[in-house]
């Protein structure tokens, strides 16, 4: 039995030690295996790492909140291929070393890597594991920023009026018993100004905070979906949140609107303003806060920090009659801005003009709540000196109350109404409707809400209407203006609409239209976009034959009508995404039209018939995605044509857009061209579209491409994608007038001077390289008389030579390089030769070659430099290099730099590796992260007044140890 146990045991021995050799054994017969499995797992954790960074990018660019880990594991992959990198590295320097030794060193060798490898493709694939939830998601919506945020607090000091019913107001919502409180008071009093004082007062009492303009016509869907999420959060997570409803004009259901209210939602605070207290009344307010017209001492101060007060102090004579003017203004602030901004460059005899006028008597069937406003405000109005801003001024009131207005509408209408006189281009429209918004928003009369767009105070809003109905000496107008209030079917009834001028229904809910003739004589606008209508009655149009304006965008509408051919006096015409509607070969017959928008419609061809349309200087076609053909010697009869917007994604289709043609057109200045990126190498010669004042190149297989970060301010934009260098002629030609460009994943490219540029690149302000693998720099020359070399080779400038040293990039504003994986430098060529005084950012990422990025002598003329981020540049050892003790003694400054970004570079040893100061007065923020080698910012003193360093340790030892 003894025998047998020890039997056993020793087997179990031999088994062991023959498993264990087994094991050993195989780690070096296994060498070349396992190395290689771990490059291509290393491989695959990177790709993975570049998707997941795409959704980050794509995430931050939407404004949205990384879910918690992700960041955390885009920082372990980071450090994981590092590791591996520096393992390949030693791997590769092993084979070389020790395998020509002797057999027991190329063993050894051989077993320490297999088995390194082993373990570390262990990790690599744990990692992946890990990293498959984040593939699908990376991040979360955040909240748009709030109304009470973006806010800026006005200054009551001296209107006491106000103070007191702010202070009242905050009280009530403090207190735990009341629930809900209302502002009410005459329209212009500033109810809308006190609520959002009250909000920002009391923001940080609430988890949330939402501002609903209600206005006449109650959107109750859009009312719930706005408060949806805080009424979560107050009954779910019992958090304590705050409701305006602000313009309410009849009592409402606040359940029926998605509102928590009563004894059991005492955490949900409501603010209402009114006109009319028995509407207050009417929904049960808790306390009613009644705000009046301002005293007299109160409005004057207002209407001198309009006026300006030593413009007043210095003249008695109008510091009289200015008093006399606040008075008559009734107290209303709306009405003293509007009146103050009107008055405040004229000279004293229009003071006393206007002080006749707001005394007369104000029409008596006006409602009484706008009575005191009719007067005044129309006072502004006429003292507009010109006639196209008081035209824009009147259009603006055609749109939805409350809603957003772009000026790209008002131009587009303007040129339908003929409202500019000697118009030189539609573009000349745009520029005039940006200087009529522009005098309208200083005088008050409309409320600026961002780029290109504007909104119109109801009450602004109602005296237009006033003013359209009752026209002295001008063309009688009178609007009938239904726009965005819920209407399901609109049937005009007959004797009432013969005096009519312009209709707007846009923003209903409208699927048909009366399906007998209606009689408009004097209607020159029609407006019905952003309906439900899919079929059109054939003669819906015989009785508007004098419409100039006709928009019905955003519908469905299978086919036109043919009632449609009898608009002849049309000018601006809108179809844009009507995605069913494909044949419009009847419009031919519109022969007054200069406005024709078919954008987004589902038209095969741009038919012959289009070609009658001798007047027209905008077509836009861009986004029809069935579109593939354009009727030859449809674009060159279009002898006034300006600007033409068209694409396609169909193959070989550029030939057949006819873009040949342009170059018989003479005023011709705008293209917008998408095409698929086979087409870049077929682009017709002779085109001349170098001398376009604005355009946009699009060669590229994916749309994506077009939510790139080039500037859209820029006018002249090139985009090319999964392409080959060298492009050919007429391509070649559009970089020497782009001023911005962007290109993706081109072969064989080098660099951008000289292959794409000769010696001068004086247009050029936005670069952006992305995955042009072949790319070693920016500028690749060291000769003295490059500049000589450049333009003797280059058949762009048709054998010209030039002797001057020219500066590059002296007008660039951006540089983006991205997955540049063979770049080692930005400027191969003799530094005298770059200027980067207008660059603001530059941004570098994924360049795996690259050692430094600005030499000493180009940094100091980086004046207007705002942004640096450089990420995942493995080789990156200082950003600015150069320097010794001779330069020491020249600072360099930084005067605009305020963010710079380091992540993830391995090799980088400091910031700046000369000896110079640096001065950063406005940097604010600096972010360091896995910079291993990274023991100093810099020698030297750096200079950065504005930093807040925190308690990063990181950062802190950065600066401690220059």
């Amino acid at each position: 039995m003894a025998e047998d146990v020890t039997n056993t045991v020793a087997g179990k021995i031999v088994d062991l030690l023959f498993s264990a050799a087994k094991r050993e054994t195989d780690y070096i017969r296994n060498y070349t295996k396992n190395v290689d499995k771990l490059k291509n797992e290393a491989q695959k954790l990177k790709d993975m790492r570049d998707r997941i960074q795409q959704r980050i990018n794509a995430a931050k660019e939407n404004g949205e909140a990384l879910l918690a880990g992700v960041q955390n594991w885009m920082d372990k992959a980071e450090i994981e291929m590092s590791n591996v990198e520096e393992f390949l590295e030693q791997e590769a320097h092993a084979k070389k070393t020790c395998f020509n030794l002797r057999p027991c060193v190329n063993l050894s060798t051989l077993h320490h890597y297999s088995k390194m490898a082993i373990n570390k493709t262990s990790f690599l694939l744990q990692h992946q594991e890990d990293g498959k939830t984040h593939e699908s998601c990376v991040s979360i919506p955040t909240a748009t920023p709030r109304l009470v945020d973006l806010y800026q607090r006005k200054n009551l000091d001296d209107i006491d009026t106000h103070k007191l019913v702010l202070r009242e107001t905050i009280q009530a919502i403090k207190d735990e018993s009341i629930q809900m409180v209302a502002i009410y008071g005459s329209g212009g009093v500033g109810k809308t100004t006190l609520a959002n004082e009250v909000a920002a007062e009391v923001k940080n009492l609430f988890a949330d905070i939402v501002f609903i303009t209600v206005s006449q016509t109650v959107d109750v869907e859009k009312i719930k979906k706005n408060v949806e999420v805080a009424a979560k959060r107050m009954m779910i997570n019992k958090e304590k949140v705050l409701i305006i409803l602000d313009d309410i004009w009849e009592p409402l259901v606040l359940s029926d609107l998605g509102i928590p209210c009563g004894n059991d939602h005492m955490n949900c605070k409501i603010l209402l303003t009114s006109r009319r207290m028995d509407v207050c009344e009417g929904m049960n307010v808790d306390r009613n806060i009644c705000v009046n017209a301002l005293k007299k001492e109160e409005a004057w101060v207002l209407f001198k920090s309009i006026v300006g007060d030593e413009k007043l102090a210095n003249n008695s004579s109008l510091e009289k009659t200015a008093k006399e003017v606040t008075e008559e203004c009734g107290g209303l602030p709306l009405i003293i801005q509007a009146v103050g901004n009107a008055l405040k460059n004229r000279p004293i005899h229009i003071w006393k003009a206007a002080l006749d006028r707001l005394r007369k008597h104000v029409p008596l069937e006006i409602a009484p709540e706008i009575r005191k406003a009719f007067t005044h405000l129309k006072l502004s109005y006429d003292l507009l000196e010109s006639k196209e801003a008081k035209s824009i001024f009147l259009l603006c009131s055609i749109f939805r109350e409350d809603g957003i207005i772009d000026m790209l509408s008002l131009a587009e209408y303007g040129v339908g109404l003929q409202i500019f006189d000697n118009l030189d281009s539609f573009n000349d429209a745009v520029q005039r409707v940006e200087m009529a918004v522009d005098t309208l928003t200083s005088s008050s009369l409309l409320l600026s809400e961002g780029d290109k767009v504007v909104k119109m105070h109801d009450v602004v809003r109602d005296v237009a209407f006033l003013i359209t109905s009752s026209s002295e000496g001008e063309k009688k107008e009178k609007f009938l203006v239904e726009a965005g209030k819920g209407l399901t079917e609109w049937q005009p009834r007959n004797g009432i609409s013969d005096s009519y001028t312009k209709i707007s229904l846009m923003s209903n809910s409208i699927e048909k239209l009366p399906d007998h003739q209606l009689h408009f004589p004097l209607l020159d606008t029609f407006l019905i976009q952003r309906n439900g209508l899919s079929i059109i009655p054939d003669d819906f149009f015989r009785g508007m034959k004098e419409v100039t304006v006709l928009d019905m965008s955003w519908n469905k509408i299978i086919s036109l009508p043919q009632s449609v051919k009898l608009l002849t006096k049309l000018i601006t015409l809108d179809l844009s995404w009507n995605v069913s509607l494909n044949e419009i070969s009847i419009l031919g017959q519109l022969k007054d039209l200069e406005i024709l928008k078919v954008r987004g419609t589902g038209i095969k061809v741009i038919p012959e018939e289009i070609g009658q349309l001798t007047n027209l200087r905008l077509l836009n076609a861009g986004d029809c995605r069935y579109l593939s053909d354009v009727t030859p010697g449809v674009i060159s009869k279009l002898t006034w044509l300006e600007e033409l917007y068209i694409g396609t994604v169909e193959k070989n289709a550029v030939s057949r857009l006819g873009l040949m043609e342009i170059s018989n057109l003479k005023s011709f200045r705008v293209l917008y061209l998408f095409m698929g990126s086979y087409d870049c190498d077929h682009f017709p010669e002779g085109t001349y579209f170098e001398t376009l004042q604005e355009f946009c190149f699009h060669f590229s297989d994916n749309r994506i491409m077009d939510k790139n970060r080039l500037k859209l301010y820029l006018n002249r934009r090139l985009r090319i994608a999964y392409s080959n260098f060298p492009f050919k002629m007429p391509i070649k030609k559009l970089f020497q007038v782009s001023d911005g460009i962007l290109l993706r994943e081109i072969k064989d490219l080098d660099n951008i001077i000289p292959d794409l540029y000769g010696d001068s690149i004086d247009e050029l302000k936005s670069i952006e390289l992305d995955r042009c693998y072949n790319v070693s720099c920016l500028v690749k020359t060291t000769d003295e008389n490059a500049t000589q070399t450049f333009v003797a080779s280059n058949d762009l400038m048709l054998g010209q030579r030039k002797t001057t040293k020219e500066k590059y990039f002296s007008q660039v504003e951006q540089i983006c390089l991205h997955k540049l994986k063979n770049l080692k430098l930005l400027f191969g060529c003799s530094l005298q030769y770059i200027s980067l005084r207008n660059l603001q950012l530059i941004e570098i990422t994924d360049c795996d070659s690259l050692l430094t990025v600005f030499p000493l002598s180009v940094a100091q003329g980086l004046s207007n430099l705002r942004c640096i981020s450089i990420v995942r540049c493995c080789s990156l050892m200082v950003v600015i290099s150069g320097g010794d003790e001779q330069t020491a003694e020249n600072d360099i400054v930084f005067p605009r730099l305020t963010h710079i970004e380091l992540g993830f570079l391995p090799q980088l040893k400091s910031f700046y590796s000369g000896d110079s100061t640096v001065k950063y007065p406005s940097l604010e923020f600096i972010q360091v992260r896995n910079c291993g080698s990274m023991k100093r910012w810099g020698s030297g003193v750096h200079d950065m007044p504005n930093v807040k360093f925190g308690d990063d340790q990181q950062i802190l030892n950065l600066f401690h140890k220059n």
